[in-house]
């Protein structure tokens, strides 16, 4: 159920999503393709730019999933 456009999917979709947050991944690529082979259920990805007003630049990827079972088991999967 990957949504491939540019927008993303509606607000309404991933209120009922639950959200996975990995931080500062090296490959965010690796991630995505890893959920959409092995997560059915798997919505989206996009980066969050949780920099704090010193200037430390940080990326946090954020995936969605619709599928609390496809979320723990990437949580598992990538988290370190």
């Amino acid at each position: 159920m990957y949504i491939t456009n540019w927008e993303g999917p509606p607000k309404e979709l991933l209120d009922k999503c639950f959200q996975v947050l990995i931080g500062d991944p090296v490959k965010p690529w690796e991630l995505k393709r890893w959920a959409i082979k092995h997560c059915k259920s798997y919505i989206w990805m996009e980066e969050v730019d949780t920099s704090d007003v010193s200037g430390q630049f940080d990326i946090v990827c954020s995936f969605y999933f619709l599928d609390d079972k496809d979320a723990l088991m990437f949580r598992l999967k990538w988290k370190s």
